[in-house]
């Protein structure tokens, strides 16, 4: 069951005092003290190297090779990190969602040891930054999967289209913005039925604000989308925690896993 993570924030009576006696400019001294404490490379730019935490509760169960799955537990409250909202697609799609859905079973390419494809993977784990290259790393249900976002280059034309796509990056201040293209169609967009086709085109911003990674997806196929899907997360940085190589994805033996109902079933 996909559930939403809110933080709690305590204010002691002295702080509260002193933020309603704040002055008027006190929201930009917030935001200077912000980018004071965030990390930057000797080029300039924020230091988005670290290991960025986007599981919520406890991780799916390990499954050894040859055992049977048991959705039940692997889609128990706490595996999903948020409520992702749902892609909307134009009324003459919404029939092969839904039955898409009602069978994702067979058809949910995740269910076959699929790679997750860009946006469904979720934003990165692990980054490791250069100037001249960025790689997302990343700890799937799947297994273990890497992006390589170029710096300033353009796509490339002679490479096949791909679950992950060609990914080419550039700095808008002090926001990454990823561009992806080349993606196939042998992905969902999410859970639910949420197929895309080839012409899927996503856009990455992740921007750092002290030890918090804030990430922004936009998800764009006019061919089939009724309006864009977008998703923003905020992820905090984990300095005691590091990805772990995982077992070989391997299909399940389907006649012992149950049918799920939408709530039972989580996301990335």
């Amino acid at each position: 069951m996909a559930i939403t993570a809110m933080g709690l924030l305590f204010i002691s009576p002295v702080i509260a005092n002193a933020q309603t006696a704040a002055p008027a400019n006190a929201k930009k001294t917030q935001a200077t003290e912000v980018s004071k404490t965030t990390p930057r490379l000797p080029d300039g730019h924020p230091d988005l190297n670290g290991q960025w935490h986007h599981r919520i509760g406890a991780p799916a169960p390990l499954i050894k090779p040859g055992e049977s799955y048991n959705s039940k537990a692997a889609h128990a409250p706490g595996v999903s990190q948020f409520q992702e909202p749902a892609a909307v697609y134009k009324a003459e799609f919404q029939a092969k969602v839904k039955d898409l859905d009602a069978h994702s079973l067979d058809r949910d390419p995740s269910w076959s040891c699929g790679p997750p494809g860009v946006p469904r993977i979720g934003p990165p784990q692990k980054i490791v930054q250069t100037a001249r290259e960025i790689v997302f790393l990343y700890d799937d249900l799947t297994g273990n999967f890497f992006r390589v976002v170029r710096m300033d280059k353009s796509h490339r034309t002679e490479i096949e289209p791909s679950a992950h796509g060609d990914s080419v990056g550039h700095w808008e201040g002090d926001t990454l913005v990823v561009d992806v293209t080349n993606l196939d169609d042998s992905t969902w967009l999410q859970d639910r039925g949420a197929f895309h086709t080839d012409k899927l085109h996503v856009t990455e911003r992740l921007r750092r604000e002290g030890d918090n990674l804030i990430y922004e997806v936009t998800a764009e196929d006019p061919s089939v989308l009724a309006a864009p899907l977008v998703e923003k997360r905020t992820l905090p940085l984990m300095k005691d925690y590091e990805i772990e190589e995982a077992p070989p994805c391997i299909e399940k033996d389907r006649s012992n896993i149950p049918e799920t109902s939408n709530t039972e079933r989580s996301t990335r």
